[in-house]
């Protein structure tokens, strides 16, 4: 039987004996280039304190990528909603749709799915082509910097990231068995196998990504 969750670590590189020596100097730095969107999808004109001037999208400038913002507020963008993962297309889904409903959210049925259909029947941002970000997609807005228990991302423009074992899905399937699916962490800023029927958390993302210099990844 297979556990629920297939952690995968990264070898042990000389960053990593930095980082656990601490020689934090060591650690290369990311500048990231993000910019705060409107609900239209124009720059956010805001005071950027997002409890009390909310923003619902962010652009990576660097990749091209935009991003959801999750809210604290409960409904379809609440950023405590879990999801099953699930993908009717066996021409990427790995094998396995994966799980119909299994999480616990709200706005939605709660599987990845029926997510990405919610969000682009309301047309976040202004758009309606939102999808589950692909494993390399999610790496690029890991802030490797960033110490536990994070989260490891820009909380300035990702406010209320969640943290912990179920991680974040993508919409990478896991090759070597068809019940996984890549997901990354943002406490711990590594990949892993979560099983697709089990909930974990969703952050969507649109557009096709350029290559900015911060992916991380792993080999399958």
């Amino acid at each position: 039987m297979m556990p629920n969750v297939l952690q995968k670590h990264a070898p042990v590189s000389l960053l990593a004996l930095a980082l656990l020596s601490g020689c934090d100097k060591l650690v290369p730095v990311y500048i990231f280039d993000l910019t705060r969107l409107a609900a239209d999808g124009s720059e956010y004109k805001g005071n950027n304190n997002y409890q009390e001037q909310p923003w619902p999208c962010v652009r990576d400038n660097k990749s091209g990528l935009i991003w959801e913002v999750k809210t604290s507020a409960s409904g379809l963008h609440a950023a405590t909603n879990t999801y099953t993962w699930f993908n009717r297309d066996n021409a990427t889904n790995g094998g396995w749709e994966g799980k119909l409903n299994g999480g616990t959210c709200a706005g939605s049925r709660c599987d990845t799915e029926a997510f990405i259909a919610a969000v682009n029947a309301e047309r976040l941002c202004g758009y309606d082509d939102w999808r589950l970000p692909n494993r390399t997609d999610l790496s690029s807005i890991v802030d490797v910097s960033v110490r536990m228990p994070g989260p490891t991302l820009a909380v300035a423009y990702f406010p209320n990231a969640q943290s912990g074992l179920a991680g974040y899905f993508s919409s990478t399937p896991f090759r070597m068995h068809e019940s996984g699916a890549w997901a990354w962490r943002f406490d711990q800023a590594f990949d892993f196998v979560a099983m697709k029927d089990k909930p974990a958390y969703v952050r969507l993302v649109r557009g096709t990504a350029k290559a900015t210099g911060n992916e991380k990844s792993t080999p399958e």
